[in-house]
């Protein structure tokens, strides 16, 4: 049986910068094996440098970026998807 997971996550200004969202994220794939989940999806925006370093060094792969805009925080963005499969 194939199973499919989606992810998300937040860091606190004070604890941002200091590995956890990565050190999070690898723990959780590493037990991904165990419970049958062989794809995770993953999306953030396009300002999120940081989010976006921490899927990729964790092993996701850049699948697409949506072509709509929105706004938030008086800034025009964008989803960018990701996608980790075993």
């Amino acid at each position: 049986m194939f199973f499919l997971g989606y992810i998300g996550y937040r860091v606190g200004g004070a604890y941002t910068g200091k590995g956890i969202a990565n050190r999070a994220l690898k723990l959780l794939l590493e037990t991904l094996n165990w419970q049958g989940i062989k794809q995770v999806l993953a999306k953030t925006t396009t300002n999120n440098i940081p989010s976006q370093k921490v899927l990729e060094k964790n092993g996701f792969k850049h699948i697409s970026t949506s072509d709509e805009e929105f706004f938030m925080n008086g800034n025009s963005l964008k989803f960018v998807y990701y996608q980790w499969t075993i």
